[in-house]
C-alpha cells in the first residue's frame, strides 16, 4: 500500500544544502520521492542503506521523481544564484 510520508515546500538560499528526511531505523522505506522545482536549480540527494547515494540535478521550472528503495535521508543543494522554492514528497510502500 502506497502511502504519503511527507509532502513540503522548500525555500533555499544560494548554495544552501537542507536535510528534509531521515529514516529512523536501517533499511528505511521503500518509494518516490517527487520534487517540483522553481526558478533555480537544485541537486536532489537520497542517500540509501546498503548503496552509493542517488544524485540528480533537477532544472529550473521542472519536475522529476524516481522511485528508490532502502531510502536513509533526502536533501536538497541549492545550485542556483537565487532563492530555490518548490515542494519535496515521499509516498512510500508499507
Amino acid at each position: 500500500m502506497l502511502e504519503n510520508v511527507f509532502f513540503i515546500s522548500y525555500s533555499q538560499g544560494a548554495g544552501v544544502g537542507q536535510g528534509y528526511f531521515s529514516a529512523v531505523n536501517p533499511p528505511g522505506p521503500t518509494g518516490f520521492v517527487t520534487i517540483s522545482n522553481g526558478p533555480e536549480p537544485v541537486r536532489l540527494v537520497i542517500t540509501r542503506w546498503g548503496d552509493v547515494p542517488f544524485t540528480v540535478d533537477v532544472l529550473a521550472n521542472s519536475a522529476y521523481t524516481v522511485g528508490i528503495a532502502n531510502i536513509q535521508t533526502i536533501g536538497i543543494l541549492n545550485l542556483g544564484a537565487g532563492t530555490a522554492t518548490g515542494s519535496l514528497g515521499l509516498s512510500a510502500v508499507f
